[in-house]
């Protein structure tokens, strides 16, 4: 049925870029990297001698604070001291990356000169720089004017008007333009490059420890820390000083040792040296190092392997290949030499042919006694590794919504601190109070305000959370991720490795007989071994022998092995006198019918790729007189390169029972090449020519169980109300079985696969569904003439249905109907046939429509994807899980809802820390404002009483409780604004303040009371003087902080009860035990410490504790009836319906509910013959590659 969705939120069209597509109106504001993923503002300036000399006037005047601020704000800095001018001129540009529209980062960069007469005054050297732009255009200039940004160069373009990036030969550049580079290019064009492109080295920065200690020290935290520190020492508060001294000094260090730690670690994985052989032209060849390569260098590959320091594309020879750094697959990989041919060299489609840097060449092959090339085509941070390291030095930004809160929260303060030192100037100048005590007092007021801890605090539950999780064998590199698990709500996973084992099981064989497939053979060793079928899987792989032991694709070692043949590798010999010789052999373990060994020489091998979904050989046996070609992947690929006489007449009813049981189906198919096709022909034979007019011999039936811990996890998942999506590189039709078998698909949804086509001469692009599997219930009352109403029945009936979809229409529904996008998108449970690029696509869709998004996967295929959630979880322990904040080294799904709870549980623990923490700091702040009222303040003893063992010791004990063992079916609060968060702070010190003035007022109305009397000497700094408001007030305010401890300690459904924390209850009990012995019995000692005047009789004391007890309950009746029950679990629910932050996913599913889904389909109806079930790949109107 072709169908237009309802039309969603303009934004969500864009699906691969970020925002700001077009010319900002603002004057001087271009963008470079326009229309990719990486595209960032770019706005050019020039210095200004005026500005520059009015900042520093205000420099001086300022001691240095403005420098500092400057510091803090480069992009003031840069304002203040230049005019904005166009980018032809500029001298500084200011570059801002947009992420997503939620955080912006900006780079000041300088705009530098390259001449070719820098090199050390080398003016014999060809006076032309040599590059090439992103854009494919090679340039030649004596002179460039260039920036460098997150470790990427950009070079002027005076025709485009602006900057673009530098690339290597991999953008335009046609194969046959690649192979030219087989002369070598000589030492002069190799300098004039070098002079641009620089040092083949990815440098990460590794800063002394004078430098970090700078850094640290000269953060905002800190120097307001030293305000503090100079305010309380001011104020003779020495011990508090020297304690956040001590805390300070500890937390400085450790965050230079951990940094300095992190930066060596980096280095050391991905910075290294060797030598290479460059062939400089004919048959001269030079050892340099490899700091010196650049693009268009032709290097050497020894036989016996070696590192790769650069990307390189294979000219002659082959190589098998361990990529898992990049990958993550510990199975090596065959690359073959490039075709030379006029097709456009491309990195993703000729992964075949392009050797990564970072990965390491086991061993080469070559033809006779040629040498093993390949053509340098990127260095440093151009290359995959460069790539890699970028996103590990440059990673998204996280955790934005709680952030953002927070700071507005200090902002909040800060303005709460303004009024108070307002209040203190104001009531202290009226009691005719010294100056210098006034100005002690009211900036004293600003450091109890705004807490210095704080920041300190907030990471405990972030901590204790990472450490529980390592004792579970999940390891995380960024602590900034933790609360953004808290918020997950979308889980994504690969399949095969992620879902299900990773080693494939041969199942059977189902050859051709007849022209209809057979039965299937699950014994290979009954199957004959002269049959098609049987010689295509002894040949027809990419294996290779390395020390004795087959390696390859599982897939590709399952099926030889089954075969019970003997595979020789003599491809790595020194010596192969002849060329005609095949390296590769597969033979027989014993005598034929004929006593004689049967032996298949493989003489060329195309390797599976991905878009193309196959690969196939080339080979030749001693007792025929041609080769003999088998192809063999996905089965509708196979398929359509295949005669159509030769197909099997019952291929989609088989092909139906073998996928919707799971199996992993393979097509397998021969031709045999002409008797005069000799072996120089073969070797220069294209792929495109082999691969056509095959001849279909049968079907290879793998099975792929899932591992025993899935289906209970993704239960788990779905308990909990998350969405659960697979995201596969497999087949759509085991995709969809492996996703019903492990329930992420119920048994009773309608199952819908979207169909795509593209626009042609005569149609525009349309977008169909076929049902896959549709319950009997929702067709039992089907016409079966393809009318509208079947389809409406089943959405009218059922209201349950989520749609499947592969690569290939994932890809023409962003270009063609990206309006279709959020509904896709919302209701998408299976998609198939995924490209690693497609994968990171879908992720980002999700996080635009508002998911928190946690992708799963085992590393292969998945980097992109790990990268772009919100939380990525590797189940590889390759190098590329670096780049994955979350590492699993248990191999299975069960580290993602400990994730999860953890997430949650430091989510509420750091929500429970701010609200501790803010209300520290007002009630700390209450207790000062009440007393200045007598010109008289907590004494330093009391301050540090309540800074270090009550609030800090609660601070740090406080995230020790452990996450609840059940998911709950919502994820935790994201936002310290939203209505309840707001109203539980305000109640709380509400209550805080009256009870507080309440006791203030009520020991006043004892006989003993005498009031405090303000005594000053002139000239000197009032002392403080024992009272019985102080004591009041305190006794109090000491309880005070144990309930909001207490109280703000959330337990269920996100964490275990406060009880079960051990630490804490004992920290609680100790320190209520040493509040009431300083409020009913102190010692005089105690008093004379803490300067408190007791009470001279008990009704005083015992008035204390009943105050704290009465707020106790006051507290925890509010905070747990009126703020977390009533409000937050009945009256806000109720209006949430109705807000308009509600996220923009929720906003789609409501539209689809609000009316009639299938209303909504509009245009003509398009049906096969047999009705509505179309799952069974019946032959009808369409052709057979498109019906597969």
């Amino acid at each position: 049925m072709t169908k237009n969705f309802m039309k969603q939120d303009s934004q969500l069209k864009k699906p691969n870029t970020n925002n700001g597509n077009h010319v900002s109106p603002r004057g001087g504001v271009q963008h470079i990297n326009f229309g990719e993923d990486d595209q960032m503002e770019i706005q050019g300036f020039v210095f200004s001698r005026l500005k520059n000399n009015i900042c520093w006037f205000f420099y001086i005047l300022t001691i240095g604070i403005l420098r500092l601020i400057f510091h803090w704000y480069p992009v003031w800095h840069l304002k203040s001291t230049h005019n904005p001018s166009d980018l032809r001129r500029a001298e500084k540009v200011l570059i801002t990356d947009n992420y997503t529209g939620k955080l912006k980062t900006h780079f000041v960069k300088s705009v530098n000169t390259i001449s070719s007469n820098n090199l050390n005054g080398k003016k014999d050297v060809a006076n032309l720089l040599k590059f090439r732009l992103a854009h494919g255009e090679t340039m030649e200039e004596p002179q460039i004017r260039v920036i460098k940004c997150k470790k990427l160069i950009y070079i002027w373009d005076e025709i485009r008007g602006n900057f673009v990036k530098l690339a290597g030969l991999e953008n335009g550049i046609s194969k046959k333009d690649l192979h030219d580079f087989i002369k070598g290019q000589s030492n002069d064009e190799q300098i004039r490059k070098r002079m641009v492109y620089g040092t083949n080295q990815i440098i990460t920065p590794q800063q002394s420890i004078l430098t970090l200690l700078a850094l640290e020290a000269l953060t905002p935290f800190y120097m307001f820390q030293l305000f503090s520190l100079i305010v309380w020492i001011a104020e003779f508060y020495y011990y508090y000083a020297i304690a956040i001294v001590i805390m300070s000094v500890a937390g400085i260090t450790t965050s230079i040792i951990q940094t300095r730690k992190n930066q060596k670690n980096l280095k050391g994985t991905v910075s290294s040296t060797s030598t290479v052989t460059v062939k400089r032209g004919h048959d001269t060849y030079e050892e340099i190092s490899t700091l010196d390569l650049v693009p268009g260098d032709l290097i050497v590959i020894p036989k016996l392997g070696c590192e790769m320091y650069c990307d390189a594309v294979l000219l002659s020879g082959s190589a098998i290949v361990n990529e898992s750094m990049l990958t993550g697959e510990s199975v090596p990989v065959t690359k073959t030499a490039l075709e030379n041919n006029t097709y456009v060299y491309s990195v993703k489609e000729d992964v075949n042919h392009t050797l990564f840097c970072g990965t390491k060449i086991i061993q080469t092959r070559s033809q006779g006694k040629d040498q093993v090339m390949a053509v340098v085509i990127r260095t440093a941070f151009l290359t995959s590794k460069g790539e890699l390291v970028r996103s590990i030095l440059y990673p998204p930004p996280a955790d934005f919504k709680f952030e953002r809160d927070s700071y507005k929260y200090i902002g909040i303060l800060a303005f709460i601190a303004a009024i108070g030192f307002i209040y203190t100037i104001v009531s202290k100048a009226q009691r005719n109070v010294s100056p210098a005590d006034i100005a002690l007092k009211a900036l004293d007021i600003i450091t109890i305000v705004i807490p210095p801890a704080l920041p300190a605090a907030m990471t405990v539950g972030k901590l204790f959370a990472i450490q529980r999780l390592k004792n579970n064998r999940i390891f995380c590199i960024n602590s900034r991720v933790i609360n953004v698990t808290g918020s997950v709500d979308c889980v994504c996973f690969d399949k095969t490795g992620t879902l299900t084992e990773d080693a494939l099981d041969m199942w059977g064989v189902v050859p051709v007989s007849n022209k209809q497939l057979g039965k299937p053979i699950k014994d290979i060793s009954l199957l004959e071994s002269t049959t098609d079928v049987f010689r295509g899987m002894a040949s027809c792989h990419s294996l290779s022998a390395i020390e004795g032991e087959i390696c390859g694709d599982p897939l590709d070692v399952k099926m030889f092995e089954s075969t019970g043949w003997i595979f020789e590798d003599n491809g790595y010999l020194e010596a192969n006198p002849d060329p005609y010789t095949a390296s590769l052999v597969v033979r027989s373990p014993g005598l034929d019918a004929n006593n004689a060994v049967q032996e298949i020489g493989i003489i060329k091998q195309f390797q599976f790729a991905s878009a193309l979904q196959r690969m196939s050989v080339i080979t030749k046996s001693p007792e025929n007189d041609h080769f003999e070609i088998f192809c063999k992947g996905s089965p509708e690929k196979v398929v359509s390169l295949s005669r159509e006489e030769s197909i099997p007449h019952d291929l989609y009813d088989q092909l139906k029972v073998y996928t919707q049981k799971g199996y992993r189906v393979i097509g397998l198919a021969k031709r045999s090449l002409p008797v005069d096709v000799d072996y120089e022909k073969v070797l220069e034979i294209t792929r495109e020519e082999i691969e056509k007019d095959l001849e279909f011999v049968g079907l290879l039936i793998l099975e792929n169980c899932l591992k025993p811990e899935t289906n209970g996890i993704i239960q788990v998942l779905k308990d909990a109300n998350l969405k659960i999506v697979m995201i596969t590189g497999d087949n759509i039709q085991t995709a969809v079985t492996v996703a019903k078998e492990c329930k992420i698909i119920d048994p009773d949804c309608t199952i819908l696969e979207i169909l795509t086509t593209r626009p042609s001469k005569q149609e525009s692009a349309a977008i169909t569904y076929k049902v896959i599997g549709t319950p009997t219930k929702a067709i039992a009352t089907g016409n079966n003439d393809g009318t509208f109403k079947d389809i409406e029945s089943i959405g009218e009936k059922d209201k349950k249905y989520c749609f499947v979809v592969t690569g290939e229409a994932w890809g023409n529904i962003v270009k063609y109907f990206p309006d279709l996008i959020p509904t896709v998108v919302t209701q998408g449970a299976v998609f198939a046939r995924m490209s690693g690029a497609q994968k990171q696509q879908l992720i980002e869709q999700l996080k635009l429509l508002g998911y928190y998004v946690a992708m799963c996967g085992d590393g292969a295929n998945d980097c992109g994807a790990l990268k772009a959630a919100h939380v990525g979880i590797s189940l590889s322990e390759a190098e590329s899980s670096v780049a994955s904040p979350f590492t699993s080294m248990e191999p299975n799904i069960s580290c993602v809802p400990k994730v999860i709870k953890e997430g949650r549980a430091a989510l509420v623990t750091s929500f429970g820390v701010f609200k501790m923490m803010l209300c520290y700091s007002l009630t700390e702040f209450t207790s000062v404002i009440i007393l200045y009222g007598i010109d008289t303040n907590l004494s330093s003893m009391q301050f540090l009483f309540i800074d270090v063992p009550l609030v800090l010791h609660f601070a740090v004990s406080f995230g020790r409780t452990r996450a609840y063992e059940k998911l709950a079916t919502t994820p935790p609060r994201t936002s310290l604004l939203s209505f309840v968060p707001l109203v539980s702070l305000a109640l709380f010190m509400i209550l805080t303040g009256v009870f507080q003035t309440f006791s203030y007022y009520y020991i006043q109305t004892f006989d003993w009371f005498t009031p405090f009397i303000y005594e000053s000497t002139p000239g000197s700094i009032t002392r403080f003087s024992e009272s019985y408001e102080n004591y009041a007030v305190f006794c109090v305010s000491m309880y005070q902080y144990i309930i909001m401890a207490i109280v703000f300690s959330q337990g269920s459904p996100y964490r275990k009860p406060i009880y079960t924390n051990r630490i804490l209850m004992f920290s609680l009990t100790l320190m209520t035990a040493i509040c009431t012995y300083m409020a009913i019995y102190p010692g005089n000692f105690t008093q004379s410490f803490m300067e408190l005047m007791v009470p001279p009789q008990f009704d005083g004391r015992i008035m204390i504790l009943c105050i704290a007890a009465v707020n106790y309950v006051a507290c925890h009746f509010t905070e747990s009836v009126i703020v977390e029950t009533v409000l937050g679990k009945f009256i806000c629910p109720k209006f949430k319906r109705f807000s308009k932050s509600q996220k923009k996913y929720a906003e789609v599913i409501k539209s689809l509910k609000a009316e009639d889904f299938w209303m909504k389909i509009s245009g003509e109806a398009r049906f096969s013959k047999n009705g509505i079930d179309n799952s069974a790949f019946v032959q009808s109107e369409t052709n057979l590659n498109t019906r597969l």
